[in-house]
């Protein structure tokens, strides 16, 4: 279990954003900042498809989704690493959409993700306060961020990746 806390970006009061860094395998470190929307009506995580090459592995996977206005599918990808605060999520799975909008260059952060923490927003601080507390579901598992949801909210694992994703 791990506490950590990361503020919230002053640019966007409307919404949650916070700075993370995604791992670049190319480079074997994490890149500069990355914007994350904490998306608490999602129930998957993702991230513009132009991002994954060198941060992540496509599954050959796809869903059905409807994220910034774009309505098709998405592939499944699992980002090798995200850093939130002093956190390293490892192996986390993602839906990489090719949307259009104003939040292209940024992750939207979903259940899939959230679900493994207990969490408070605080405006006043402007501060995102979690703890890491695993479900008893998720406990077991190798890596706890390697799943998502479909679209009627019932868990589909990766686990079987194993190899270098």
């Amino acid at each position: 279990m791990s506490n950590f806390s990361v503020d919230l970006s002053p640019k966007r009061l409307c919404r949650y954003v916070f700075a993370a860094h995604l791992w670049d395998n190319r480079y074997k470190k994490f890149g500069s900042h990355i914007d994350v929307l904490l998306d608490t009506g999602s129930f998957n995580t993702a991230i513009h498809k132009s991002l994954v090459p060198g941060r992540g592995v496509l599954t050959n996977q796809t869903m059905k989704v409807s994220i910034g206005g774009y309505k098709g599918d998405a592939d499944i990808c699992v980002l090798h690493k995200l850093k939130i605060g002093n956190l390293e999520l490892e192996k986390v799975v993602a839906l990489a959409v090719p949307f259009d909008g104003e939040l292209k260059d940024h992750i939207l952060l979903g259940a899939n993700v959230t679900n493994n923490w207990d969490f408070a927003v605080s405006r006043i601080r402007n501060r995102l306060d979690i703890t890491e507390q695993f479900c008893e579901n998720t406990s077991m598992r190798k890596y706890p961020y390697r799943y998502c949801f479909d679209n009627k909210g019932r868990i589909m694992a990766f686990q079987s990746f194993e190899s270098d994703i």
